[in-house]
């Protein structure tokens, strides 16, 4: 019987240590560069859902503004339809007969006017001032120029009207000119 030489066990050994040591090195390196591959994977991912994140906050805080808006100016078609009838209805209170003054009926037409006024206010249109006023296109609508002081609203003809700050129908005036 052949007696094995124990150098030769002692050399495999150190074969064997040195070829796992080598496929663990090996090994190793490739454990890393996944590991950092995937780390990389999950940071892009994760900006990504926080861009989505943030983008998502921004489309809910848009549209709730927008549906803000919207609520506030959905009277506005209906408030513009009434303008005409609250013009007549204070042109004809404007030029009442003195002796109609004191009447309880048109005192009482004279409350309705009021009311109707304040429930309209309530909805959000406010007539404005503009007589003495420095002409602004936004806000006046110049009919004619009379003497008076330059660039400013001498006479109101038509009152102009805004719905929560927005001008929904200038006012139609006199400016003056040199």
């Amino acid at each position: 019987m052949v007696k094995p030489d124990p150098t030769q066990d002692d050399d495999l050994a150190a074969k064997v240590a040195a070829a796992a040591a080598s496929a663990q090195d090996s090994d190793s390196a490739e454990l890393e560069k996944k590991i950092a591959e995937l780390t990389e994977q999950l940071k892009k991912s994760s900006d990504i859902a926080s861009r989505a994140q943030a983008e998502l906050q921004n489309a809910k805080a848009r549209l709730e503004r927008e549906a803000g808006e919207l609520r506030k100016f959905a009277s506005e078609a209906v408030l513009m339809r009434l303008l005409p009838t609250i013009d007549n209805l204070q042109r004809a209170l404007k030029h009442l007969p003195k002796d109609l003054e004191k009447n309880e009926w048109v005192r009482g037409i004279v409350a309705v006017e009021q009311d109707f006024l304040k429930q309209v206010g309530d909805m959000g249109l406010k007539r404005f001032e503009s007589v003495g006023q420095k002409i602004d296109a936004e806000r006046h609508e110049v009919l004619m120029q009379v003497k008076g002081d330059e660039g400013k609203v001498v006479e109101v003809l038509e009152d102009g009207y805004e719905l929560h700050g927005k001008v929904v129908r200038p006012a139609k005036v006199k400016a003056g000119g040199a």
